[in-house]
């Protein structure tokens, strides 16, 4: 059994040719780099402005990750100016930029624009784990807890091959559905924040009635954080008790 986790340019994708569907195109162009001597005690800050977005948190050796995006339809007409069109994208926030221009920036910007897709991740001989089987914008951070919950899921799928527990075909069925299942409401979920474009006025009404809500806001929070799923969060009967704590 050849195990393809090896990402979004997988190897074995490419010589197994796995059906592809929900495709969608980048969306977003995203770049980072660290600096030092730039205070964010503690905390996670993020900024959405009209076509752009950037967000800064701390990490190791005192230094602060900051990662800038705008529209993947800009990525061509602004890769000749990164540095440029980064620093103007922290202006539209006047107090951040002052704190970026006392920092320092330690190592090169890296970044891209990414596909969105699914991938059948299983077929005679081989299966596809991860980013290789299945791929959304990095915006919501969520591909590291998508791979472990993938590769788990996987590994207990052959268990039950090799076990003889189940034929291949029936388990791996079951794992492909089971992750779809779990996964595309994020995936779609993130596609809309990765546009950068202002949500529809019904989202925009259940995000201002989660503002000052502390149960709304640590629910808003989960989805954010992979934990409570945006089906969820946003089906039906949690959007009329949030919007009702605001009558």
């Amino acid at each position: 059994m050849v195990i393809g986790a090896d990402g979004l340019h997988s190897f074995v994708a490419r010589a197994v040719e796995p059906e592809q569907y929900n495709e969608k195109p980048p969306l977003n162009a995203s770049y980072y780099s660290y600096w030092s001597d730039l205070p964010i005690n503690g905390r996670f800050e993020t900024y959405i402005r009209p076509g752009r977005g950037f967000a800064a948190w701390p990490t190791h050796d005192g230094l602060t990750l900051v990662v800038t995006g705008w529209p993947y339809a800009e990525f061509t007409a602004n890769r000749s100016d990164i540095e440029g069109n980064v620093s103007r994208t922290f202006e539209l926030v006047p107090a951040f930029a002052e704190r970026m221009r006392a920092a320092k920036r330690e190592e090169r910007f890296v970044g891209t624009g990414v596909p969105n897709f699914f991938r059948k991740p299983f077929g005679p001989g081989w299966v596809l784990v991860g980013d290789a089987g299945y791929n959304k914008d990095f915006i919501t951070a969520q591909g590291i807890q998508d791979a472990f919950r993938d590769a788990e899921s996987c590994a207990n799928a052959l268990d039950e091959v090799f076990s003889d527990a189940r034929p291949f075909d029936v388990a791996m069925s079951d794992h492909h559905s089971k992750r779809d299942a779990h996964v595309l409401p994020m995936y779609e979920f993130t596609a809309k924040i990765a546009t950068l474009r202002p949500p529809p006025p019904e989202l925009q009404q259940v995000l201002g009635a989660v503002h000052g809500n502390q149960e709304a806001m640590d629910g808003f929070a989960r989805v954010n954080a992979g934990v409570t799923s945006p089906a969820e969060f946003f089906s039906s009967e949690n959007v009329g008790r949030i919007l009702s704590s605001v009558r």
